[in-house]
């Protein structure tokens, strides 16, 4: 193949030393890694028999990508995008979940305390303009490792201060003045 057939010119030296250079990264996917490793071994001069017998493939696809890389070069070796439907929870959505989930909703003037998925789900709907369902939200809460927990309600901020401890002043002294348990009620029996 003509870049990496064995020519020695410096187009094919240069070819060589990208293709080890995406060898050697870790982020690669297998599918093309194999395809980097079958453009190596021609370097090398390994024959299309040989290639397809290793790589466990058809001399037909070797020869595929192969001629893939002489004509347009790595970028061809890449995987091509995949149709479906695009990502909604992009960078920008998963940062706005974050930073929502470690404010209160109190301090965001909602009415409510604690965060359930549901209205954590209506609020980024509103402020990010991407609706995610709630059992969605849930799962990528899950993968950037927020753990859900149910909410223990509590009124001491609704309570004054001043009120409970006098309160508590009051039961104590009660308690110390003969103030303390009740006897057992006895149920009248008529008789």
């Amino acid at each position: 193949m003509g870049r990496m057939a064995g020519r020695a010119d410096a187009g094919a030296t240069e070819s060589r030393a990208v293709v080890e250079a995406a060898l050697r990264r870790r982020d690669l996917a297998p599918r093309v890694r194999e395809r980097f490793a079958m453009v190596k071994a021609a370097s090398l001069g390994r024959d299309l028999p040989a290639i397809a017998t290793w790589s466990g493939r058809s001399v037909r696809t070797v020869r595929h990508w192969l001629g893939r890389f002489d004509a347009d070069g790595v970028a061809a070796l890449a995987d091509a995008p995949r149709s479906g439907r695009p990502v909604k929870a992009d960078a920008a959505y998963l940062q706005a979940l974050d930073a929502t989930v470690e404010t209160a909703p109190l301090s965001l003037g909602l009415p409510f305390d604690v965060w359930t998925s549901d209205r954590l789900s209506a609020y980024l709907t509103q402020t990010t303009g991407v609706r995610i369902a709630p059992g969605w939200l849930r799962a990528l809460l899950g993968r950037r490792d927020f753990v859900c927990e149910r909410p223990k309600h509590t009124l001491t901020h609704l309570q004054d201060p001043d009120e409970v401890a006098a309160c508590t002043a009051a039961l104590a002294e009660a308690g110390e003045n003969g103030g303390g348990r009740a006897g057992p009620l006895r149920a009248a029996r008529r008789g």
